[in-house]
């Protein structure tokens, strides 16, 4: 992930007794420089910090008391929280307890913990505390540095998986473990260093100054630790579930037509946006339009206008995933709009963060030029490519892969590429027959993965959320080979009629006479031809179901439409898939 956000606890990271060292207001200083967002995140009251940091506007923004409240450019503040109840701040003081009000925090020393928690109790008040080394915080609950940070980010423009938090103490936690990249130093509890990505070695502020100043010149974060950020590959009961990382890596997704990848990229995709991670899908087959139903994304194309350039651009910066359906364009066509927007989506990642990841489909007839080296910012990473033909990929590309997928593969020229990639000397023998057995509900996740620790891993792919919409231009509109076609028969005779498509069919059912549908009803042709041609289990089953019902009265006509009824449901992209 691109490097956009340095968010910086304030006391015992980069200030000793409230005092800010020299060196980390200059290290700030360059990393802005750099083009960084700088943000100071403190449990302090925003007039104390002022007190003992004065003038704020050598950082872009603070977030104070604990995330209950905002500043921008030095002057516009924000409460996100209601004021503190003036019932309890007078049971405070009616039992003579010291504290300090800011405008939403009410702050006190920690050895009245267990006071404060009876009295919250007592005036059954949605509140709770945090404790922050010998001082504790009242705030509403779920305010956090995090909830701070998020809302910050939020009217920033920018997004939390492309900041890097730093932070030292207890209520520190929240702030590292959301953001991308979470940092504590040497002298931070034990347990705050166990969670971190990374600890600063040294003795104060001065090591934090030297570590931003480092930090700022790179371009990607780095790549953490920790796995608190997962995508979920397999899930059975009882075991612990097949998880990897989600890192900015670039990922190869390599398969035969109808073996599953593309459903594999689409599960990876889903439980990215489910994360709020961005994704823009580059779609030549109409495949991923059911991820339209997840929150925050949408389809262009298709059945609708592609946006331009600009439009696209606007898109991407409301932090909207994307699907580019180009089913309905011809193959130079695709191959021009790809070509045109792949880079420049690579320039605008560059500048804002987003997308976070970019799938390309069918990746082989893009990138199989030899002028393509300048379409992908391979360098940034966080592709996902998916292909039948990795053999025609440029070299270069393949070997900048850090994660690889395969479902089934029987070519053997396809196998040696992914083997190249993937196996260490010791199962090169075996990779072949491993891929080439793969069930359709099956993949492989290979080495260089780092997860498999260099053997490769046989897995059940995990359910969906979404369904799978399988070339929906290709198999619902356009005719599949003649030999292929479902010819119609009464009683062993061909009736004339045949159908080359899933609209084709629910029409052609709808024509023919009842004796001739009955026979197919009761052989379940029409599944098997759907199971068979198209390899879609989920609709085959459905279709077996109603074929299973010619003995409950079902005619003809009430077949055709529910069979066309279950073939739209299925394969119209711009139906809402998850009810």
């Amino acid at each position: 992930m691109l490097l956009r956000t340095i968010a910086l606890d304030y006391d015992g990271t980069i200030a000793t007794n409230g005092v800010l060292h020299p060196k980390v207001r200059e290290a700030i200083r360059e990393a802005r420089n750099a083009g960084l967002l700088v943000i100071i995140v403190t449990g302090r009251i925003l007039r104390e910090l002022r007190r003992v940091a004065g003038d704020l506007s050598f950082v872009d923004a603070v977030v104070a008391e604990n995330g209950a409240v905002i500043l921008l450019s030095n002057s516009h503040r924000r409460m996100l929280v209601p004021p503190p109840f003036p019932a309890l701040l007078n049971e405070l003081s009616a039992r003579g307890i010291e504290f300090v009000v800011g405008r939403c925090l009410v702050d006190l020393d920690a050895e009245h913990a267990h006071t404060v928690l009876s009295i919250i109790e007592e005036l059954g008040m949605p509140l709770a505390i945090s404790f922050n080394r010998n001082r504790i915080m009242v705030l509403p609950q779920s305010v956090s540095k995090s909830s701070g940070i998020r809302q910050i980010l939020d009217i920033l423009g920018t997004s939390i998986h492309n900041a890097l938090g730093i932070g030292d103490a207890e209520n520190d936690y929240e702030l590292l473990q959301c953001c991308e990249y979470g940092v504590t130093v040497e002298w931070a509890p034990n347990f705050l260093k166990d969670k971190a990505d990374f600890v600063i070695p040294g003795e104060g502020p001065e090591s934090v100054a030297e570590y931003i100043c480092k930090i700022s010149s790179e371009t990607r974060l780095p790549l953490g630790v920790r796995r608190h950020r997962k995508l979920i590959l397999e899930s059975i009961a009882g075991q612990a579930p097949l998880e990897i990382a989600i890192r900015g890596r670039n990922i190869l997704v390599a398969g035969d037509t109808k073996s599953g990848k593309s459903w594999l990229a689409g599960l990876l995709c889903e439980q990215m946006i489910l994360q709020n991670y961005t994704v823009l899908i580059f779609d030549p087959e109409g495949d991923y339009g059911s991820l339209q139903s997840l929150p925050n994304t949408i389809v262009l194309g298709g059945e609708k206008l592609l946006p331009a350039l600009d439009d696209l651009m606007e898109i991407l910066h409301q932090g909207l995933s994307i699907i580019l359906d180009l089913s309905h364009l011809d193959h130079d066509d695709k191959v021009s709009f790809i070509r045109q927007h792949l880079p420049l989506t690579a320039q605008y990642r560059r500048h804002k963060g987003y997308p976070h990841y970019i799938l390309l489909d069918e990746c082989h007839y893009f990138l199989d030029c030899l002028d393509c080296e300048g379409l992908l910012d391979t360098e940034l990473g966080a592709y996902i490519l998916v292909t039948y033909r990795p053999s025609q990929l440029p070299k270069e590309l393949l070997q900048s892969f850090e994660a690889v997928f395969a479902t089934r593969i029987v070519e053997k020229n396809e196998v040696e590429v992914v083997e190249q990639l993937a196996a260490p000397p010791s199962v090169k023998g075996d990779l072949y027959k491993l891929l080439g057995n793969l069930e359709t509900t099956e993949a492989a996740l290979l080495p260089p993965t780092e997860e498999v620790k260099g053997e490769p891993y046989r897995f059940t792919v995990a359910p969906r959320l979404t369904q799978h919409v399988r070339h929906r231009t290709k198999y619902f509109e356009k005719p599949t080979d003649l030999e292929q076609a479902f010819i119609f028969t009464d009683d062993g005779t061909p009736t004339g009629a045949c159908a080359r498509t899933l609209r084709e069919l629910a029409a052609s059912a709808n024509s023919e006479n009842f004796t001739s549908i009955t026979g197919h009803l009761q052989r379940h042709d029409f599944s098997k031809w759907i199971s068979s041609t198209f390899k879609d289990s989920d609709l085959a089953n459905v279709v077996r179901k109603l074929e299973s019902l010619h003995c409950k009265d079902l005619t003809a006509s009430t077949f055709s439409k529910k069979l066309s009824a279950e073939i739209e449901k299925k394969y119209n992209s711009n139906s809402k898939l998850i009810e």
